[in-house]
């Protein structure tokens, strides 16, 4: 059998970041079974990611020094391997026709036969995180006018998260058989079993990789969204994505108070559940029609009618907003705490206490 090299590439949404955490977690693992995941030095998780970013020219506000030969950086660890390779990033789900031929271009001169695999979760679900997302960097938009742009035609979340658009790039002159659609498991089902899934396209053995992710993406509830989309109003350019404080409000505000919280979920209402389900309908028909290799279950990504207690995300909820606001003062307060001082300020109350 040739090597081949599974390229990952999305869809957004769909638990890319927990299998991106648990390839790496098991890296040498997978490395000692010839399974290679590529890192940067000194086992740098994010070269999947600046590849990305480089390939499809997309500007995230990175540091252009690691972004700029990213590529091929990669290319050269998968031109040296000797066994399989996988190279995983969502951002690769926005390429070009022209982007994703060069991609497929470059990783075919290797001499690997190249595998594309999508991972999917049903449209409902990638919708609300991908409104999440946006709040996490500095949007101020409300979920009804990110849903009417999805629903006019208008967003560039919907086009990465539409399989028949992403494959129709990346898979124009591979056979069916070289395409492979992972299913995320329906609402209450676990990253595991996506993991189980994603490993069977791969071929490999569960046992070379038994270590958990270390890190996942973070959702939080309806009123903590509603304290980051008028956070996000207050701070204007600086929350956006490469802005000033666009880390801390990610990091701090987002991962350490406001993700931890228990509240009502992010879903989409009943307005909003023909056309998402029309829309999968048309996509699973098209999945069919093509023949590619499905790894789950195409009835996964049908999604699931809204809760009769569903929560209007856009609705104001005063004395929840108040709570979730000031558990993340609370928490930014013991952040500035529990930081060194600068040495002047310790300095100057050293001399104090000396004085004193």
């Amino acid at each position: 059998m040739p090597r081949r090299v599974f390229l990952h590439v999305g869809t957004p949404k769909s638990g890319t970041t927990y299998l991106q955490s648990r390839l790496h977690a098991n890296r040498r693992e997978l490395r000692r079974h010839g399974v290679l995941y590529p890192t940067g030095a000194l086992g740098e998780p994010r070269l999947h990611y600046w590849a990305a970013l480089d390939l499809t020219g997309t500007d995230h506000g990175v540091d252009r020094g690691r972004v700029e030969g990213a590529w091929d950086r990669l290319l050269r660890q998968v031109r040296r391997a000797r066994g399989d390779v996988v190279v995983s990033h969502e951002v690769l789900a926005k390429a070009t026709p022209d982007q994703a031929a060069r991609a497929l271009a470059d990783l075919g001169s290797t001499g690997a036969e190249v595998r594309v695999v999508l991972t999917a979760r049903d449209l409902a679900r990638e919708l609300a995180s991908g409104w999440q997302e946006t709040l996490k960097f500095g949007s101020r938009t409300t979920l009804r006018a990110f849903l009417d742009r999805a629903r006019e035609g208008r967003s560039a979340f919907l086009e990465s998260f539409d399989p028949t658009r992403v494959l129709t790039v990346w898979g124009a002159g591979l056979p069916a058989s070289r395409l492979h659609v992972v299913t995320a498991p329906p609402p209450g089902g676990s990253g595991g079993l996506l993991w189980l899934r994603f490993l069977d396209v791969v071929d490999v053995d569960p046992a070379w990789a038994p270590r958990e992710a270390e890190r996942a993406n973070t959702s939080v509830g309806v009123p903590e969204a509603q304290v980051l989309r008028r956070l996000n109003r207050r701070l204007g350019d600086d929350a956006r994505r490469g802005g000033e404080l666009s880390p801390i409000v990610d990091g701090i505000v987002v991962g350490d108070a406001l993700a931890p919280r228990r509240s009502a979920p992010i879903t989409l209402g009943p307005d909003d559940h023909a056309w998402t389900t029309g829309l999968s309908a048309t996509w699973i028909a098209w999945l069919e029609g093509r023949g590619v290799s499905v790894h789950g279950d195409l009835d996964d990504l049908v999604p699931v009618a809204p809760a009769e207690d569903w929560t209007d995300p856009d609705v104001p909820m005063p004395r929840q907003v108040t709570a979730a606001a000031l558990d993340a003062v609370e928490v930014l307060l013991a952040e500035v705490r529990d930081r060194p001082l600068p040495w002047r300020e310790r300095a100057r109350r050293a001399l104090a206490r000396v004085r004193g």
